[in-house]
C-alpha cells in the first residue's frame, strides 16, 4: 500500500483525533487481533515527510492504521503509488 499525499491524510487523521504518534502505535495493538500493532517508528515513516518517510508499506500495516484511526483504508493509503 502506498500513503496518499505524502501522508497528510493520515497527519490529518491523528490531529484530527487528538493522538499521538506513541498513541497511535497503542490503538493499533488494541485494533490487531494478534494484539502486536505496529512500532511507533513504523508510523513515524508514515506520517514523515522527510529523508525517513517511506511511500509503500504492507497491507497489514496500513489496515491497522486505519483501523486504529477509525477511517477507511482508502482515505489514507492506495494500491498504487502516487
Amino acid at each position: 500500500m502506498h500513503r496518499l499525499d505524502n501522508g497528510q491524510p493520515i497527519r490529518d487523521a491523528i490531529h484530527a483525533a487528538g493522538l499521538s504518534i506513541e498513541r497511535l502505535a497503542e490503538k493499533t495493538k488494541e485494533a490487531d487481533p494478534a494484539g502486536y500493532g505496529i512500532s511507533q517508528s513504523a508510523i513515524g515513516h508514515m506520517v514523515s515527510t522527510g529523508p525517513s518517510g517511506r511511500d509503500s508499506f504492507t497491507t497489514r500495516s496500513a489496515d491497522l492504521v486505519a483501523r486504529a484511526l477509525g477511517k477507511p483504508v482508502a482515505e489514507l493509503f492506495t494500491n498504487t503509488p502516487t
